[in-house]
């Protein structure tokens, strides 16, 4: 970029004649700043290509020469959107570096009026050209951190954003290592970062997410790092039920430390203690919990019901009166893309759509746990079904591989084996590291699963022998992936059975043809409520 823009301003300095007007007077200048804002717009019509980028790099040029100051950034920002949009047609990686470039010099000075909106854009257009949710979140978190000092209340929209990211939180050490950089650029970003660097000496929990229900509950004390915890309940003469959770060495933080409930918790109490924070959960009966954690982000889930997970007689008629279906993905989240943009959120709701309606026909009651074009957390999907009492729970999927070589159908349910293969697979989905994801392995040995893994087993087998049956029909060369197990977040803590079905890889340029088209995903759907009828009676 830097190289462009150089001979670009040498052009224009040994063609401009002494008597003619500056090329970068503001008159011209305000000309292309309006029209490289008008062609940014995503609806708005566009010339081609090389006039498109000619006129970014103009402006940016101009920017260059103007050095410092808000009309610097504004051009700046003109002319990264220009690039951007270039990119967003063409899908050309030299396009999305400039842009990158032209954000990053428009975002320099915090203290500049559109500094914060030029990192903001950077950052999720980072995110969107890897294709990965946790480096929008570290872009962003970049962004934060340089701003927080200079500009708190920029720091402040950019941590409203983070939020809904927060499954894609990168591992302690990749933030730290953002802190190490930003420290070493100057004086403001050592500030920030020896300032991030007090406030994370200590683990803090940075917020309580609470599903609550009437017949089970689940609670997510989420903190930006690991600590130890103990749980533990208490009931005593006269006084409602309590389960507890003390975390080691803890801040409460900015955590509501009182806030009332409905259902079978009836408030919750985050306060500090000499060793730390406790979270104290008030029960209206007795009831069974479930505390365990998941890392990257580190959070400690809290799983509360009535009844402990039933049971069910491996042969005989099952109820299946109540369905979750989970469509994987959605919202700033877009899954898997195949080779032409075909999206897995899109394909996964799309499925979920066509099984409902049918299942509704055979007398079973149907949530799904996003309906439209939404973020779910992977803990607030589990949580749907418990609260549901769903007698089976479904996450729909579509696979994807380094190499375009690995194609076919596969079902995954919960268990502690370990596999490669298996992990890369979970990692994926979990929107974690590999090692995070094996990790789940040893979180699951101390959880009783026995009965829920065979009874998830045998849905497993329902669901990939029918799917094969059902797309063999019309695709003879569609490949059997078998079943696996692998540690998926979103089936952790599911009281009922539940899998996760890989519908196709999207990444093979075959099956990805075959997932846009209707045919291909009605056949799959067919599939899915022919296993559950299956499993209803007793097969």
């Amino acid at each position: 970029m830097l190289a462009c823009v150089c001979l670009l301003l040498c052009l224009g300095c040994s063609n401009r004649r002494a008597d003619a007007p500056d090329a970068g007077g503001s008159d011209s200048t305000a000309s292309d700043l309006a029209r490289a804002r008008a062609l940014a717009v995503p609806a708005s019509p566009i010339p081609e290509r090389a006039a498109v980028l000619a006129l970014a790099q103009a402006v940016e040029v101009r920017a260059v020469r103007e050095g410092a100051g808000a009309r610097a950034v504004d051009l700046h920002r003109a002319a990264a959107e220009l690039f951007e949009r270039v990119w967003r047609i063409d899908g050309r990686e030299q396009d999305a570096k400039e842009a990158l470039d032209v954000y990053r010099a428009a975002a320099r000075d915090p203290m500049i009026t559109g500094a914060c909106d030029a990192a903001i854009r950077g950052a999720k257009l980072a995110g969107d050209v890897a294709r990965d949710a946790s480096t929008t979140y570290a872009e962003l978190y970049r962004a934060e951190r340089r701003f927080s000092v200079p500009a708190p209340a920029c720091a402040r929209v950019i941590g409203d954003l983070l939020v809904p990211l927060g499954a894609f939180r990168p591992a302690a050490r990749v933030l730290e290592a953002i802190d190490e950089g930003l420290a070493g650029e100057g004086a403001i970003a050592a500030a920030v970062a020896d300032a991030g660097a007090r406030v994370k000496a200590t683990p803090q929990i940075v917020r309580i997410e609470q599903w609550p229900g009437r017949d089970s509950a689940r609670v997510v004390l989420v903190l930006d790092r690991p600590a130890k915890f103990r749980a533990g309940d208490e009931a005593g003469s006269g006084r409602a039920p309590q389960t507890f959770v003390e975390l080691d060495g803890v801040d409460v933080g900015t955590a509501p430390r009182a806030t009332s409930m409905q259902g079978i918790i009836t408030s919750l109490k985050a306060e500090s203690t000499s060793t730390g924070a406790r979270v104290t959960l008030q029960l209206d009966g007795q009831a069974f919990r479930r505390v365990f954690y998941l890392p990257e982000p580190y959070r400690v889930v809290i799983d509360i019901a009535r009844q402990p997970p039933g049971t069910a007689s491996a042969q005989g008629r099952r109820s299946v009166a109540r369905v979750v279906l989970d469509p994987g993905h959605g919202g700033t989240d877009p899954g898997a893309i195949g080779p032409t943009g075909l999206r897995e959120k899109d394909v996964t709701l799309d499925i979920a759509h066509r099984v409902a309606p049918v299942l509704a026909k055979e007398g079973v009651q149907v949530v799904l746990t996003r309906d439209d074009d939404r973020f779910v957390t992977l803990e607030e999907r589990t949580a749907r079904a418990n609260g549901f009492a769903a007698d089976l729970f479904v996450s729909i999927h579509c696979n994807s591989a380094d190499r375009v070589g690995p194609h076919g159908v596969e079902t995954y349910v919960l268990d502690t084996t370990r596999d490669d293969i298996s992990d890369r697979v979970a990692a994926r989905e979990n929107a974690t590291s590999q090692a995070a994801s094996a990790e789940l392995g040893s979180i699951l040995a101390n959880m009783r699963l026995a009965d829920q893994a065979s009874r998830s087993t045998k849905l497993a087998e329902l669901l990939q022998r029918a799917t094969i049956a059902s797309l063999r029909i019309r695709y003879p060369d569609v490949h059997d992936g078998g079943i696996h197990t692998a540690g998926f977040y979103v089936l952790v803590g599911a009281r009922m059975p539940s899998v996760l079905f890989e519908t196709s890889y999207i990444n093979h340029p075959n099956e990805e043809h075959r997932l846009g088209s209707d045919d291909y995903k009605q056949r799959i759907a067919d599939a899915i409520v022919n296993a559950l009828k299956a499993y209803r009676e007793g097969r």
